[in-house]
C-alpha cells in the first residue's frame, strides 16, 4: 500500500478541499520523513500525516495572504482595540490540527529501544 490522496483526504478532511496538485507535492515531500523502522503500512500513515500538517499550514498562510492579515511571528494573542499583543509559543500554534503530533507518535516509535548490558569479568580476558 502507497500513501494516496484518497487516504490523505480521509485522514485530514480539513485539507481535502485543497488542489490535487497540492496534494501530491505534500505527499512528495512527507516521502523523505517516513519513518523506516515502520512496517509498511504504518509508514504511509506517516507521510500521511505529515503531508496533511504540511498542507494545513499552506492553508493558513495562503488564507492570511487573501485576508491581507499576516499574524507577526510569535503572536499568541492579539487585541484589536489599543492594540495588545501576547507573544509566545504554544502547540496549538504549531499544530492546531494535531497532525504533526500524529506524525510525531509514529516517528518517536523509532527512538524506542534497548540498551544491553553485558557482564565482564576480570578472569576472562
Amino acid at each position: 500500500m502507497a500513501a494516496t490522496v484518497e487516504d490523505l483526504d480521509f485522514l485530514a478532511p480539513a485539507v481535502a478541499g485543497m488542489s490535487p496538485q497540492d496534494k501530491e507535492r505534500a505527499l512528495q515531500f512527507a516521502a523523505s520523513h517516513r519513518p523506516r523502522c515502520l512496517p509498511s503500512a504504518k509508514q504511509d500513515e506517516a507521510q500521511l500525516w505529515y503531508a496533511a500538517w504540511l498542507l494545513y499550514g499552506l492553508k493558513q498562510q495562503t488564507a492570511a495572504q487573501a485576508g491581507g492579515v499576516t499574524a507577526p511571528a510569535g503572536v499568541t494573542m492579539e487585541k484589536e482595540g489599543d492594540l495588545q499583543r501576547t507573544y509566545g509559543r504554544t502547540a496549538a500554534t504549531d499544530d492546531p490540527m494535531g497532525f504533526y503530533a500524529q506524525y510525531d507518535r509514529l516517528a518517536a516509535l523509532c527512538g524506542m529501544g534497548a540498551i544491553t548490558v553485558g557482564a565482564w569479568c576480570h578472569g576472562d580476558r
